[in-house]
């Protein structure tokens, strides 16, 4: 009875596991997509950034869920990829904070239409190059982590028993 419990929560919490993992994986990347685009896109300054914002921030309230369920595990597991997770976690916060930043700035209002270029590029050199970097070192890290992830979860998938790739 004992033995059926243990391996009943062993698979259970690798199939936890799995799930926020790849759920993580997907929405960190899609949050660096989304802000990569706006550091990128002049068109975006020029527009309604709100509706990046909300965007980013919808997924970043799901992202949180992900971070706190997958931490756990990997804290069991390996305390330097568990660290390392958390940081690029933090990342991602980050990079949205510094990209709201470069928004605001380059989207600020003048009375004259060729006012926007300046904007932009005031913008540009205050925060947008920052966040550019940010978003390099993030997608760098998902990578990275991405990669060593990978043997956990090949020994998650052997536990549930079926492969969630």
């Amino acid at each position: 009875m004992l033995t059926w419990l243990a391996e009943w929560r062993e698979k259970r919490q690798a199939q936890s596991f799995l799930k926020n993992i790849f759920a993580w994986y997907e929405t960190s990347k899609g949050v660096s997509d989304l802000l990569g685009d706006a550091l990128y896109d002049q068109k975006i300054c020029t527009s309604e950034i709100g509706l990046v914002l909300d965007k980013t921030d919808r997924q970043l309230f799901a992202l949180a869920g992900y971070i706190s369920d997958a931490r756990g595990s990997l804290r069991r597991w390996d305390l330097d990829l568990a660290q390392r997770f958390d940081r690029a976690s933090s990342n991602i916060y980050r990079l949205r904070n510094m990209t709201v930043r470069f928004l605001i700035r380059c989207h600020a209002s003048g009375p004259f239409a060729d006012q926007g270029q300046i904007y932009y590029y005031q913008a540009l050199e205050a925060t947008g190059f920052k966040a550019r970097q940010i978003r390099t070192e993030v997608e760098q890290e998902l990578k990275s982590i991405w990669l060593e992830l990978q043997g956990w979860i090949i020994q998650a998938e052997k536990v549930v028993g079926e492969s969630w790739a």
